[in-house]
């Protein structure tokens, strides 16, 4: 499974479910949370920290904008990266200079948090010294591969069947067998817990898209399962799919107007991306 369908997905998961995220990542800040306002995801008009050749493709960070009960229009930004690969050092810089530039351009406090979601080892660290100049930089993470089954199994929160579906493709790897199998488990323990319909369909397609459910080595009675009870999970992946295509499409176009010289106003009015993604690929 390619990185960029492991962002995508995760991406999608936090954003449909903000404050069920919230509750299971940052239990304290859920506690500070003021129900009466809703959060908001922070656009991400940033450019994107990668050295990839890709640049300006990234989707796995997430911003929220939470707001607290203490009183007037109080807010924290909530800034979530996912990581899968093991580049420990160049991830922890990132961390950092994604933390400082949302803190300079939203003017408000911001809580990091890494999710990591390989067989990586993590890091929560990210430090630099010169000349006497000193940054030592902590955020909390998350590490899937660490994560105990049978507490998850038994958590009845929402991202506990997120994490454990991840869990279960670390399990997995390549066998179709035992992607399957998991499959049904957590369809299984999504239907018994009884979220309302929307939620429960969002966590379902992301067991599905984490899982490849749509893979021909798939056994057809499993995929048969899945296409009864979720015939519209397979469409919603077919439209991501050519949602990505598109966006792909999109930088491609705007790599060559770019390339001819053409300034970002002008690139933004015909390719629909943002000026500091535009910029980014020069």
């Amino acid at each position: 499974m390619s990185e960029k369908w492991i962002d995508r997905s995760w991406k999608d998961i936090i954003t449909e479910n903000a404050d069920d995220s919230i509750l299971f990542f940052k239990p304290d800040l859920a506690a500070d949370r003021d129900y009466s306002r809703k959060p908001f995801l922070i656009p991400n008009e940033l450019p994107a920290i990668d050295t990839d050749s890709d640049k300006g493709s990234r989707n796995s960070d997430v911003g929220l904008s939470v707001p607290l009960k203490t009183g007037g229009d109080t807010r924290v930004a909530f800034h979530i990266e996912q990581q899968h690969r093991d580049d420990r050092h160049f991830f922890a810089k990132r961390m950092f200079q994604s933390y400082y530039r949302l803190s300079d351009k939203l003017q408000m406090p911001v809580t990091s948090l890494a999710i990591f979601t390989g067989n990586i080892t993590p890091t929560d660290i990210y430090s630099a010294s010169c000349y006497g100049t000193e940054v030592n930089f902590r955020y909390s993470f998350f590490h899937v591969a660490s994560a105990d089954i049978k507490k998850l199994e038994g958590d009845e929160r929402i991202f506990a069947l997120v994490v454990l579906a991840a869990r279960r493709m670390l399990d997995a790897g390549e066998n179709p067998a035992d992607r399957g199998k998991y499959s049904l488990e957590l369809l299984n323990l999504t239907r018994e817990r009884g979220y309302d319909a929307e939620r429960a369909r969002s966590v379902q397609k992301f067991i599905y898209r984490i899982l490849r459910i749509r893979d021909e080595k798939i056994d057809p009675k499993v995929r048969e399962v899945w296409r009864m009870q979720l015939i519209p999970i397979d469409e919603a992946v077919r439209e991501i799919q050519i949602r990505d295509a598109k966006e792909e499409g999109k930088i491609e176009v705007a790599r060559s107007m770019l390339a001819d010289g053409l300034p970002a106003e002008t690139i933004r009015k015909y390719t629909g991306l943002d000026e500091s993604s535009i910029l980014s690929l020069g």
